[in-house]
């Protein structure tokens, strides 16, 4: 029998080592992981974090979570209590459900929503409406606009800058109490 060849026995070698690398790899990714796990349980990485309320769950993205109030009897048209200090300058504000999944911009929460039961009345469809366009989200409008949506003339003569939930229950005449108040 013949022995190799040197370049025979190098190729041989070079195609080994690219086989077993990535298994290697993949393995110390996996370990560590598993020891991350193992020391921090309780960790973002492998739990979602808790939510206090529909208003938490929609904020933080977390559609399960934000269905399962709903599954539990929370009516997506009641309002909810809500605070940003971006979207309502730190103010607590009374809006529903759908207005706070096209506030904070979550597209996920804001089909949920539609898909189990939140109405879509003409004023507030503009409202959300106006309130998508003025954030710049068109994925968000373009759902709005697929569920019947459509902008009235109060839409542009509002002006949403800071603080554009605040501006768009005061341009509406819709201004619940607890926006004229900050914090406490």
């Amino acid at each position: 029998m013949r022995s190799p060849t040197p370049a025979f026995a190098r190729r041989h070698r070079v195609i080994a080592a690219m086989m077993t690398l990535p298994a290697l790899l993949t393995t110390l990714l996996m370990l560590s992981v598993e020891g991350w796990r193992l020391l921090r349980p309780q960790s973002e990485l492998f739990e979602a974090p808790f939510v206090y309320s529909l208003a938490d769950a929609i904020q933080q993205n977390e559609v399960d979570q934000a269905f399962s109030f709903i599954r539990a009897g929370q009516d997506p048209n009641q309002p909810i209590a809500v605070s940003d200090p971006a979207l309502t300058a730190g103010r607590r504000m009374l809006i529903s459900p759908l207005m706070w999944a096209v506030a904070t911009q979550r597209r996920e929460a804001l089909q949920m929503l539609l898909g189990f039961g939140a109405r879509l009345d003409p004023v507030t469809a503009s409202d959300a409406l106006c309130l998508a366009e003025a954030l710049g989200d068109e994925e968000i409008a373009a759902i709005l606009i697929r569920h019947g949506a459509r902008l009235d003339e109060r839409c542009a003569d509002r002006r949403l800058g800071n603080a554009p939930l605040v501006a768009l229950a005061i341009n509406s005449g819709s201004a619940p109490p607890a926006a004229t108040h900050p914090p406490r």
